[in-house]
């Protein structure tokens, strides 16, 4: 004699049917809403370099939204690499719902090279600028200024910066360049530093950065949970 109900009831069958159809749509639909919230409001960035040491170290997870891009001076923006790949609609889906459901810690199809990828970098110098580094300490004279600051005496953002006096015999050519001469930054044009400054790969190297090249403004830190900070 059979047993399942549902062998037997068409329709409780199509009740049951009915019920996985309004399960799976819902997941799917709060699977786009959070789709879209990650992708145009705000989304998980994965630093991997030491570059924005101490205050910003390897291994950590923030939140940037792509609703900020004119960033104030010391504010942490999400840089775009001229080098970064194009993908495919597919990958791009693909990697939204594992970082959906790994809660950003697992993101396939990402750019793993570190030349490649987004970075994040300090905003140092704002449009209209002008600038010079002299042995790592950056110097800065805003548009209509007449005098030169150094960077933590004209920003009212708190942030650490790895600046360490080299020795008398330290070859300041080696790694990231620890002098540069002054430059002007035109109006779309953005003067960005990591926070090692020893060794970190930024303006010193690149030039300026365009206004097109930032993704969005970093907000907060939010792993390691010890570690959680906002920007």
């Amino acid at each position: 004699m059979e047993t399942n109900i549902y062998a037997i009831s068409y329709k409780l069958r199509r009740e049951l049917q009915r019920k996985i159809l309004f399960c799976l749509g819902i997941f799917f639909l709060f699977f786009i809403v959070v789709s879209l919230i990650l992708n145009f409001i705000i989304f998980p960035v994965a630093n991997k370099s030491d570059s924005m040491s101490p205050d910003i170290p390897a291994g950590s997870f923030e939140f940037v939204t792509p609703l900020l891009k004119n960033p104030g001076r010391g504010d942490v923006v999400l840089l775009r690499n001229y080098k970064t790949a194009k993908r495919s609609v597919f990958s791009k889906f693909c990697g939204t719902f594992a970082s959906f459901v790994s809660f950003g810690k697992w993101q396939p199809f990402s750019e793993h090279d570190l030349g490649t990828r987004p970075v994040l970098r300090r905003v140092v110098g704002l449009p209209g600028d002008t600038i010079y580094i002299d042995r790592y300490v950056v110097f800065i004279k805003p548009a209509n200024q007449n005098h030169f600051l150094t960077e933590f005496e004209i920003t009212n953002a708190k942030y650490n910066a790895k600046i360490l006096v080299p020795p008398s015999n330290w070859d300041v050519d080696f790694g990231a360049k620890a002098s540069i001469s002054q430059i002007t930054l035109s109006s779309d044009e953005y003067f960005v530093l990591g926070d090692d400054r020893l060794s970190s790969s930024d303006s010193r190297i690149w030039g300026p950065v365009k206004h097109s090249s930032i993704i969005g403004e970093c907000l907060f830190l939010y792993f390691p949970f010890n570690k959680f900070r906002l920007f």
